[in-house]
């Protein structure tokens, strides 16, 4: 509790700092800077090199916010959840409610608003007495930060993103497994007994780089193989092998994330409550949970979405059904078992489906269009009015 406690405040703390030097930055007496330059102020010669990758440092400072609000979000929940839960006859959402909306405004008042104020009031004075620290942070975060707004652009979005993070970590303390896995009809996975060519042209056309390895069935996962381990030579696939764990799918997210971040492991089995495989669920299906969606080399391919006529679409197997439904009026059954258009096909079907194959479900035709050895990849939907 104390040590949570320490973490919250503290990284309350790192928050408000990032915020007032963010706009001291923009906002500083460029003139008085110059002038304690000549004079060798040691803070004004670290200033005039900030300035000159202002925005670089500015987006090394958002990155800084956003991992200490995670930070904060995480500790303080961990203390304030065991209190609250005392209520709990006011009912779940009643607490949950309670407790995004009042820390949320603790955050903007006391992260956002009043260093904000207090920086624009005096901006000059922020850089000179934490120059050091925003020198620190640049030199540590940068490389992350340039990453991210190289790929993805993150960090430049405005003080909103941050509060749905917050709000995304918060609600993080109540999610379980079950909510964030892959369902098990989507699992990327190969037999122990295939061969090592099998494994290659299994990651060659998945592009995964961990590969599920199961004995006899997918109930019966013995762990996983990495991509880096097949430089090392062809070998049978008994010898390639890692291991993994097997929790519970009632499991909370937030205790598979310490314990994967401890092990050093990134991927998990998601066990039904009879033994079998529910599904599996990865690090960054976790991080997901708080940071959203998190672009990969599979996400650069762009999803398929193409009406030819009022009851005819082309679509990517790999869009989620909920979204469909939403989007395009459909009424694809919704189940826990998968969430894609691809899982949906692979369990009514009890297997992956050929190129060609023309599949019936009530008023529902669906013709396979694009196949790998693992996955649908792309569909026609056609529905037939009764």
């Amino acid at each position: 509790m104390i040590v949570s406690i320490a973490f919250a405040v503290a990284s309350l703390a790192i928050m408000a700092l990032f915020t007032a030097l963010e706009r001291a930055l923009r906002c500083y007496n460029m003139l008085k800077v110059e002038v304690d330059k000549k004079q060798e102020k040691a803070y004004a010669e670290s200033v005039d090199k900030l300035s000159q990758d202002k925005e670089e440092v500015i987006a090394s400072f958002r990155v800084g916010r956003t991992i200490s609000l995670l930070v904060f979000a995480l500790s303080l929940a961990a203390v304030l959840n065991p209190l609250l839960w005392q209520f709990a006859d006011l009912g779940r959402g009643l607490i949950i409610t309670i407790e995004i909306t009042g820390i949320t405004v603790i955050v903007i008042i006391v992260a956002i608003f009043i260093p904000f104020a207090l920086s624009t009031k005096n901006p000059n004075r922020i850089l000179e007495l934490f120059y050091w620290f925003a020198s620190t942070s640049y030199t540590i975060l940068s490389p992350l930060a340039k990453k991210i707004v190289k790929r993805e652009g993150i960090v430049m979005e405005e003080p909103g993103k941050d509060i749905a993070i917050f709000q995304n970590a918060l609600n993080f303390a109540d999610v379980i497994l079950r909510e964030c896995m892959v369902p098990r009809t989507e699992i990327c996975s190969i037999a122990e007994d295939a061969t090592f060519d099998e494994l290659l042209a299994q990651f060659a056309d998945s592009n995964y780089s961990r590969i599920i390895v199961y004995r006899e069935n997918i109930d019966r996962i013995i762990g996983y193989v990495h991509s880096r381990d097949l430089f090392n030579g062809e070998k049978p696939i008994k010898e390639l092998i890692r291991e993994i764990d097997y929790l519970p799918e009632t499991m909370s997210a937030q205790s598979l994330l310490t314990m994967l971040t401890k092990s050093k492991r990134s991927i998990a089995v998601v066990l039904d409550e009879y033994g079998g495989t529910a599904g599996i669920v990865t690090l960054e299906d976790l991080i997901e949970e708080i940071f959203g969606e998190i672009s990969d080399e599979l996400d650069k391919e762009e999803l398929i979405e193409k009406r030819i006529s009022d009851n005819e679409f082309i679509f990517s197997a790999r869009i989620e059904i909920k979204y469909l439904n939403r989007q395009y009026g459909l009424e694809i059954p919704e189940s826990e078992d998968y969430e894609t258009l691809a899982g949906f096909i692979t369990f009514f079907h009890e297997n992956i489906p050929s190129e060609g194959d023309v599949l019936e479900y009530e008023n529902m035709f669906i013709k396979i269009l694009k196949t790998t050895s693992n996955r649908v990849e792309k569909v026609e939907l056609r529905i037939v009015e009764e």
